[in-house]
C-alpha cells in the first residue's frame, strides 16, 4: 500500500546565517594555519659544497644542490616586504639552482652571504675546463 503523501525535511534550516558565517571563517583560517605551517617548515641550508632544500609537513621532501658559486644575487622586496624584512631572492648561479627562494626572511643578508661565493669570470672559464 502506497501513502497518499510523503512530507519531506528540507535542507535550508541547516544553512542558518551563524553557520554560513561559521564555514566562511573557519574553513580559510584552518587552510591559514596549515599554510603557515608549512612555510615554517620549509628550510635552505647551505653548506661549503651544497644546498639543502627541506620542505612538508605531511609529506616531506629534501632536495640536495651541488654549490660551487654565484654569479650574481637579486633581491625583489614589496613595500610589506621592507617593513617585515622578507622578500624574492633571485640566484644567478654556477649550475642549476633549483631552490625556491621566494619570501626569504632578511634576504639582504642571504644576499651578503651567497655574494661571499661570488664567481670571478676567470674562475668560470677554469670551473668549464675542469
Amino acid at each position: 500500500m502506497h501513502p497518499n503523501y510523503v512530507a519531506r525535511k528540507s535542507i535550508l534550516p541547516a544553512f542558518t546565517f551563524l553557520r554560513v558565517i561559521l564555514f566562511f571563517l573557519i574553513v580559510p583560517l584552518i587552510i591559514l594555519i596549515y599554510n603557515i605551517i608549512a612555510l615554517k617548515n620549509e628550510v635552505i641550508e647551505f653548506y661549503d659544497d651544497k644546498i639543502i632544500y627541506k620542505k612538508g609537513v605531511l609529506n616531506k621532501s629534501e632536495t640536495t644542490v651541488t654549490f660551487m658559486g654565484v654569479y650574481a644575487v637579486n633581491i625583489n622586496q614589496s613595500l610589506y616586504g621592507r617593513i617585515f624584512n622578507y622578500g624574492d631572492i633571485t640566484v644567478d648561479a654556477v649550475g642549476k639552482w633549483d631552490i625556491n627562494s621566494n619570501g626569504i626572511k632578511n634576504p639582504k643578508g642571504l644576499k651578503a652571504y651567497l655574494e661571499q661565493y661570488s664567481v670571478k669570470s676567470n674562475a668560470t672559464v677554469k670551473i668549464m675546463n675542469d
